[in-house]
């Protein structure tokens, strides 16, 4: 290891957190922990020093550069997550507090974009110019290179296909005030919302459902839940997973009308976690609404690892549109 070129790559969740000790062509360790809920601006920011050097101490001193795939919506000029949805935090600083402790260059972009950019370099993407990468998690986002170049926007934004609207009548708000949105049928922490907003339209899902009974019961339930009714034959789980298909179709067609990639490639823990069920009704869904050529439709080969793999690729070679958009205020 004596010579070997370091690069830290941070991986920020609104539930956890993930940093990772890596060389130019792999993750050498890493830790996990919770992302904080409470505190001010640059709390999320100390707790990732505070865990990287207590897992790694001064081999710290020796890492390149930093990369960063974090929630948004971001102001990338900046490096600052605002008013994130699926966090409490009304603003989270992330580049000017993790350049100043750490004394390196840091790169950040929102998770799904860093996981596109690291489909590109390590990933199923390698071969490709045109490629779209969509995670379904806690939230829907994406990230996307056309001829080779990764799209941003003015404020690091251009990406954020969670928030199509797949049915304007729709009465189902997403956690970002909006309404019909993909993610707000399709986000994994929006799933119980949408069970009950599908239960009090349709009061007969209720009948022999241990999913209704639960929410009537107000029991808190989660998508882990609602997948593993959804596999008994839950007739509430069943119709809650039919959304998530046609929103998802729907979605994803609107993505690939609009940027014509070559290869869609999807990760995210509700995703990965329930391939079995949702790949190929998705697929279908989608391609029945696409008017390009269809591309290839596959899951991230990278599983849960995407995004650390994508902050990496930014550390080791950030793109040169986020080079424009994103200037270094370190100073040694």
């Amino acid at each position: 290891m004596v010579g070997m070129a370091r690069y830290l790559a941070v991986d920020l969740g609104a539930t956890k957190t993930r940093i990772a000790l890596c060389s130019r062509d792999r993750i050498l360790d890493k830790t996990v922990f919770p992302t904080p809920k409470t505190g001010d601006n640059t709390t999320i920011a100390e707790s990732i020093v505070a865990k990287a050097r207590e897992k790694w101490g001064g081999i710290l001193d020796s890492v390149e550069a930093v990369g960063v795939a974090s929630i948004g919506p971001l102001d990338l000029r900046r490096g600052v997550i605002v008013k994130p949805p699926n966090l409490l935090f009304n603003e989270v600083k992330l580049l000017e507090p993790l350049e100043r402790m750490l004394g390196k260059r840091v790169y950040v972009v929102n998770d799904a974009v860093a996981a596109a950019w690291g489909e590109k370099h390590f990933g199923s993407g390698r071969s490709f110019e045109n490629l779209l990468y969509v995670t379904l998690s806690t939230g829907v986002g994406g990230g996307v290179i056309v001829n080779n170049h990764l799209l941003l926007g003015k404020q690091g934004n251009a990406h954020e296909i969670g928030h199509i609207v797949v049915d304007y009548n729709s009465e189902l708000k997403c956690g970002c005030g909006g309404y019909g949105h993909w993610e707000a049928y399709a986000g994994g922490r929006n799933l119980p919302r949408v069970a009950r907003w599908l239960l009090e339209r349709n009061p007969g899902l209720a009948s022999g459902s241990p999913l209704a009974e639960r929410i009537s019961m107000g029991e808190q339930v989660t998508s882990i839940d609602i997948f593993t009714l959804y596999r008994s034959n839950d007739p509430l789980a069943l119709e809650v997973v039919k959304q998530f298909v046609k929103a998802t179709g729907a979605g994803l067609a609107s993505a690939i009308n609009s940027y014509d990639p070559e290869i869609v490639i999807i990760g995210g823990g509700v995703f990965i976690n329930n391939i079995d069920i949702l790949l190929e009704p998705v697929r279908r869904e989608a391609e029945r609404n696409i008017v390009t050529t269809p591309p290839l439709i596959q899951p991230t080969t990278l599983g849960d690892d995407v995004g650390l793999y994508g902050a990496l690729a930014l550390a080791i070679k950030p793109p040169e549109e986020l080079l424009k958009l994103q200037s270094s205020i370190v100073t040694h």
